[in-house]
């Protein structure tokens, strides 16, 4: 008598068209958490079908109708787990969700389950979630649960529709989606086929609150945002605040008022959304950033530091992340220089750098915050002290940022004699005290490293801002309006390029030993420069700094003499400014004209 097999736990459903590039990664991340994997393939052209099998997938050929759902429930119909598992080819299950997930799966008291999905702007987990979204992806396998709509097909309304008493769990299994990454929309002309399939749909159903908010995204990520706020409004109208997009509403809405210029409608907008959603952190970061850029210091310490109270928004809000830990600790250590504050902005920066992925536009703030303070000669010392992981890691790119920045002294240190540079022993940074005399602990606002946004709080996937030389672009999966700290775009030289990290020339080796001077070898100072830059005595010229810049090639890679010159008139200036006493008349302005400066560009710095 033969043993009849078991009934599969997870079915995987999935629908696939051309992508072979993909599929393989996506189906390795549910190894030993799908029993079973039902792939509807609706017209490849590549490897996919043969991919999908390879893995032990079912293929079912399903020709393409222009209907999403459709091609969902064909696939439903084959699996005969007790859960579905959804998934696209351009997603990954988090390793260390796999057995979450699993446990998930014993719990039948529950209908269906919330996992986090991670919009990156890579091709890589390691590269930075641009946002997170809670979105139901694993269900009980019932024949009356099935997709509807052709686009942005939905299942929850569904299972909430037969089982009204149906529970439904979030969980922090996360799933990193790629769809969204640099280049990969434009690829795919995601935009215009789902504006076009989304007004078909709006068309038959024209009161239907989910089309008009849909449709209002994909018009802002074409740039469109009176069209989007139109749709908004009419969302708006037809929506409870316990919908799952409400909230998004509000936000999107800000983001449309900014790209249209309109800075009072944006902070209007802000205060409705915070009236009906206390707890989303994004929407008192906006606001933050909005009264910081209009002049409100001490409006926006308060609304910054309640977003920093809240932290990483409940996981029922889709965020961006770094709003309400390190984004918005940036933009409190902004707002502590704008108020004179540097050691408050000194310890703002350094715990956003220790929770930003990509830290290195905040270390260009930390070194000119440094700089202007005259503290240049403590830079090494402090970072060694404060940001050890960063000093360990990153000290060619740490020279290469002192040379763009004119800090000679402080790359002479790090070149010639190490670390062993002066510094006061003030703060260390772990505490950020800012206006209002509050203090934040790190500690209090790490819990969002997975969470993304530009610096100064608000980006947009086809709009970059640049805020003293960073680059402040995010795709937020939908859209938005890049707003850097200082409100308006600002580039160093026009085409600064930054160097190579390491390799030849680089004041680190791979072995991490320093490269003293005076040694022989292409692209390393020599004895006559480092003793110019050792020489507190003297002042260079614009002619030493162009010479500089020249010896320091190798550094500082820039493709053109044009760039060479810009660099060195900005440095040039930072000179002259530097040498206007702090107790005259002019002393604050100097400061601050510094401080404004573009600050120089870092490879892979990423935004802040």
């Amino acid at each position: 008598m033969s043993k009849q097999p078991r009934k599969p736990l997870i079915s995987l459903c999935m629908i696939v068209k051309n992508e072979a590039e993909s599929l393989a990664g996506c189906l390795n991340s549910v190894r030993g958490v799908a029993d079973e994997i039902i792939v509807v393939d609706t017209g490849s052209t590549d490897a996919t079908p043969q991919i999908a099998r390879d893995y032990g997938a079912r293929v079912i050929h399903f020709p393409w109708n222009g209907d999403f759902a459709a091609a969902r429930n064909k696939g439903l119909q084959r699996a005969r787990g007790t859960w579905i598992l959804v998934l696209d080819a351009d997603e990954e299950l988090e390793p260390d969700s796999r057995e979450e997930v699993l446990v998930c799966a014993q719990h039948r008291e529950y209908e269906a389950f919330f996992l986090r999905v991670h919009n990156h702007r890579g091709l890589a987990r390691t590269s930075p979630a641009i946002t997170v979204n809670p979105i139901l992806r694993m269900f009980r396998n019932r024949p009356e649960y099935r997709f509807t709509g052709i686009i942005h097909e939905q299942i929850a309304s569904v299972i909430v529709e037969a089982r009204p008493e149906a529970a439904m769990h979030l969980t922090s299994a996360v799933i990193h989606h790629y769809g969204y990454a640099d280049g990969v929309v434009a690829r795919k002309d995601k935009i215009n086929r789902n504006l076009r399939l989304l007004q078909e749909q709006l068309a038959q159903e024209p009161d239907d609150a989910f089309h008009h908010y849909n449709i209002a995204v994909e018009y802002m990520r074409l740039g469109e945002h009176v069209s989007a706020l139109q749709h908004i409004a009419e969302s708006m109208k037809r929506t409870d605040t316990d919908t799952s997009y409400a909230h998004l509403l509000y936000k999107y809405k800000v983001r449309c008022h900014l790209a249209l210029g309109d800075s009072p409608s944006a902070l209007s907008a802000c205060s409705e959304g915070i009236a009906l959603f206390p707890d989303y952190s994004d929407l008192h970061h906006l606001r933050g950033v909005l009264l910081l850029q209009g002049g409100a210091l001490a409006a926006a310490n308060r609304a910054l530091r309640e977003a920093l109270r809240i932290g990483a928004p409940p996981p029922a809000y889709h965020t961006e992340a770094g709003y309400g830990t390190y984004l918005t600790l940036a933009a409190l250590g902004h707002l502590s220089q704008e108020t004179g504050e540097d050691q408050a902005a000194l310890a703002c920066y350094a715990q956003a750098a220790r929770q930003h992925p990509e830290p290195w536009p905040l270390i260009a703030r930390l070194v000119r915050t440094l700089k202007c303070a005259q503290r240049e000669h403590e830079i090494p010392g402090w970072l060694s002290r404060h940001l050890p992981e960063v000093w360990a890691a990153g000290r060619s790119r740490i020279l290469e940022l002192l040379l763009r920045d004119g800090c000679w002294s402080a790359a002479a240190a790090v070149i010639g004699a190490g670390v062993e540079c002066s510094d006061d022993g003030e703060d260390s940074g772990d505490a950020c005290e800012g206006p209002s005399g509050a203090e934040t602990r790190a500690g209090g606002s790490d819990n969002a490293a997975d969470s993304s946004g530009p610096g100064s709080g608000v980006g947009r996937s086809d709009v970059k801002t640049r805020a003293g030389g960073s680059d402040n672009a995010a795709n937020s999966g939908s859209s938005g309006n890049g707003i850097g700290w200082s409100g308006a775009e600002t580039r160093a030289g026009g085409s600064d390029k930054a160097a190579d990290r390491g390799g030849p020339g680089s004041g680190v080796g791979r072995s991490g030993a320093e490269t003293r001077a005076g040694r022989a070898g292409t692209g390393r100072f020599s004895e006559s420069i480092l003793r110019r830059c050792l020489d507190q005595a003297q002042q260079p010229s614009l002619e030493d700094i162009r010479s500089l810049l020249d010896e320091a090639e190798p550094y500082c890679r820039q493709a053109h003499p044009s760039v060479r010159q810009s660099r060195a008139w900005l440095l040039l200036a930072d000179h002259v400014l530097s040498r206007v006493p702090e107790v005259s008349t002019y002393g604050a302005a100097a400061s601050r004209a510094r401080a404004m400066l573009p600050l120089p560009d870092v490879k892979g710095g990423g935004q802040l």
